[in-house]
């Protein structure tokens, strides 16, 4: 499985450059459309139990620009196979006396994160047009373990969270598409704390952070235009 992942990693990374050379001689995106399109590349992360980790990620986005600045809406999910990481937890009595603590080993199978990102195209030519962007939005462990309680609640809980998140990457036209590269970081999963109740007036507190550093990501992609996202003058929008 590893061997898989650096392979997807160099792929990724590839995919920066080879798209380059295809590229037609017209700008990348255009001002005032829509675009949809899909992703697919390698992210990197560290948890606190199982060190450097490089996981296939795939997903889809929906592009809307203007003259030089555009919104950027994706999806991405990564694709691991018991991702191992840790957490701490306390048992509580009814007077908050602590009872017992521990460390919690719990693993996943990927990442879901959904993004928000206002993007940049400070540079416009007739070969490759580079953009930038920052923005922000959620993400969650998906295929957790089950801990303490039977649904994996408190893996979910625990891996869902807010993140701030910067781009940055060159696009081009390939026909009526739009091929891009980017890399992508986004900050670490901070510290949560959960708490359940459990018998006899007696509690349950989960906590900590369930990786360490940013989050690394290099992507490439393919959109498609679907129109004007306004009208213009004697047209009737798309």
């Amino acid at each position: 499985m590893r061997i898989l992942k650096q392979s997807m990693a160099l792929v990724a990374l590839g995919s920066l450059f080879v798209v380059a050379p295809s590229a037609a001689q017209k700008a990348g995106t255009s001002p005032f459309k829509w675009y949809v399109g899909g992703q697919g590349g390698v992210t990197s992360f560290r948890t606190n139990a199982g060190g450097r980790e490089l996981m296939p990620v795939g997903g889809g986005h929906i592009l809307i620009t203007a003259k030089r600045t555009g919104l950027l809406l994706s999806v991405d999910q990564g694709f691991g196979s018991d991702e191992p990481t840790q957490t701490l937890f306390e048992i509580r009595d009814s007077t908050g006396a602590t009872a017992s603590s521990g460390v919690s080993n719990w693993t996943f199978q990927g990442i879901r994160r959904y993004s928000a990102i206002l993007m940049a195209y400070p540079v416009r030519n007739a070969n490759i047009q580079p953009f930038v962007g920052i923005g922000g939005g959620i993400a969650h462990t998906t295929g957790n373990s089950t801990g303490p309680f039977a649904d994996g609640s408190i893996e979910s809980d625990l891996s869902s969270t807010a993140f701030g998140t910067a781009v940055a990457g060159l696009e081009f036209r390939l026909g009526p598409l739009s091929a891009f590269g980017q890399y992508q970081i986004t900050t670490k999963q901070g510290y949560k704390q959960v708490t359940n109740a459990l018998q006899h007036g007696f509690s349950r507190i989960d906590f900590g952070e369930w990786t360490m550093g940013a989050f690394h990501t290099i992507t490439g992609g393919l959109r498609l235009s679907l129109g004007n996202a306004r009208e213009k003058d004697g047209s009737g929008g798309y």
